[in-house]
């Protein structure tokens, strides 16, 4: 399921809105409150959200200004250091935080013009910048999921799940090929794909990202 660029975009848009939305009533009890994610608070998984913003942002503006920057200047551990420094801030200063980057890396990627969708960008591996709202896509819904706010895999839009099995299952068939594929609704596979199984007793997968 390819796909425009454009289309892309927008859809990004609307998950960063569906997040602020979620954010708009988060408490200050709640956001020292543990995420799904083990050692995470929801401060830490909302101040990640921003920080990765800021990263796939200074991707986008390289492939602007024909630049190569690094996603993370200084390696994991800057990355590690500014979540954990940004985690305990007020409520209102992380949603405005993640408003701000994530409204600001739509913008960027709103101003890449077609013949610039080609450019390779350093991230894990080398990728072409059409890729860039895709790796934004999955950061805001799988991670909206993580919040543990009572947004489920289920409310993932059809677009997400069917984009994300197309370019993820034979992902997993390269790195697991005797794997069996579990009998699951196409929203939950995902989820189990990306490590937040749905239910017990399904088979163990390699960590995500493959």
């Amino acid at each position: 399921m390819q796909l425009p660029y454009p289309q892309v975009v927008e859809l990004v848009a609307q998950s960063q809105g569906r997040v602020e939305e979620t954010l708009a009533t988060l408490t200050e009890p709640q956001a020292r409150a543990a995420s799904a994610l083990p050692g995470w608070s929801r401060g830490h998984l909302v101040t990640h959200l921003a920080r990765n913003a800021d990263a796939l942002n200074r991707l986008v503006r390289g492939v602007l200004g024909g630049t190569s920057p690094e996603m993370y200047p200084g390696g994991h551990d800057a990355r590690a250091a500014a979540i954990e420094e940004g985690a305990d801030r007020p409520v209102e200063l992380l949603t405005a935080d993640l408003l701000f980057a994530g409204r600001r890396v739509l913008d960027s990627l709103r101003s890449v013009e077609p013949d610039r969708l080609d450019t390779p960008v350093k991230w894990r591996r080398s990728i072409p910048a059409a890729d860039l709202p895709v790796l934004r896509w999955r950061e805001l819904e799988i991670h909206h999921l993580d919040l543990d706010l009572g947004y489920t895999c289920l409310d993932w839009p059809v677009e997400f799940v069917e984009s994300t099995l197309d370019s993820q299952l034979p992902e997993l068939t390269r790195v697991a090929p005797d794997l069996p594929l579990p009998d699951l609704p196409r929203a939950e596979l995902l989820a189990w794909i990306v490590g937040r199984p749905t239910r017990d007793g399904l088979p163990e997968l390699p960590a995500w990202p493959f």
